[in-house]
């Protein structure tokens, strides 16, 4: 799921129905078809597509921020054009996060909250960044004072979540999950949150896992919903994630790539709770040399590549 973009309001996702596919014997299919999908999608990829900038994002930003004559952080709050130098420090932050330039994508956020000290929202994408620069310590005071500031904020409550199953807190993060699924209006958004609860169960080991009870949203992600389940089989999988290139598609940052990394993501950690953590690495693995680096599954899975590591 990408990561919400800092100080923008949240958007209803243009949805599209999806309908089950029938089941059907394929006695030929791969162990393990989201990996061998992204084997061959990786032999045929344009590097360019993904993780790569040019750098035209962060020029544009900079030279914003020289031509608006900025005042040191330490006069910034005070000053007239307060309101206008935190945006444009989120401009550059933002050009940074999606170059995969984390630690300047922090100081730059950093910056802006010298504008503005007060910003919960602020804080979210600091905590966020310094989440996939795997400086837990900074994360946790960064969300901490978030919440403190704004305790029902979803985004919030998703960054102080994604924080708890990476250090396996499960109870915390069972209980953030809950309340995000439970609570994000955008019900697309929600499933991401559906999905994170449940796989928190199931790595806490509780046998029969549940979702929270609402109206689902339409189309991706709920294929995975359905996998988690047992509705769906991991080959079955395939259909939905190729449709993500199909014309028809108009549901927004689900191309197959796109798709494929999330899915990549959620049945790996799947694989990790029935006691295969290799598998999951392998799947982890492949969803980071996608390099679809401002989805939050990126900075996820390089969290349990490391944690696997050790």
């Amino acid at each position: 799921m990408k990561r919400a973009p800092t100080g923008l309001a949240l958007c209803a996702l243009p949805l599209f129905a999806w309908a089950a596919p029938q089941a059907s014997p394929e006695p030929q299919s791969p162990a393990h078809p989201l990996l061998e999908l992204a084997h061959e999608r990786e032999k045929d990829r344009d590097r360019s597509e993904h993780g790569a900038s040019d750098g035209a994002g962060v020029r544009e930003a900079l030279h914003r921020l020289e031509q608006a004559h900025v005042p040191g952080d330490a006069e910034c709050a005070a000053s007239i054009g307060a309101a206008r130098y935190v945006d444009l420090y989120l401009l550059l932050a933002n050009a940074y996060f999606d170059a995969g330039e984390f630690p300047a994508a922090a100081a730059a956020y950093r910056h802006a909250l010298a504008c503005r000290p007060h910003a919960p929202e602020v804080l979210a994408a600091l905590a966020g960044t310094l989440f996939n620069m795997r400086d837990y310590a900074g994360t946790r005071e960064a969300i901490t004072r978030s919440l403190e500031m704004d305790p029902r904020s979803v985004e919030a409550n998703r960054r102080a979540a994604n924080l708890d199953f990476v250090q396996e807190h499960w109870a915390d993060a069972m209980a953030r999950f809950r309340y995000i699924a439970s609570s994000d209006t955008d019900r697309v958004r929600a499933g991401y949150g559906q999905l994170m609860y449940w796989l928190s169960q199931r790595r806490a080991g509780i046998a029969k896992p549940e979702f929270i009870t609402r109206t689902p949203g339409e189309g991706w992600p709920q294929p995975l919903l359905l996998f988690m389940r047992g509705e769906y089989t991991e080959q079955e999988l395939l259909e939905p994630i190729h449709a993500g290139d199909d014309p028809g598609n108009i549901q927004v940052e689900t191309s197959t790539d796109e798709r494929l990394c999330e899915a990549l993501f959620y049945v790996g950690e799947e694989y990790w709770a029935r006691g295969q953590p290799d598998v999951a690495r392998d799947y982890f693995t492949a969803l980071v040399n996608i390099k679809v680096l401002d989805f939050l599954e990126h900075g996820l899975a390089l969290a349990e590549i490391a944690k696997l590591r050790r």
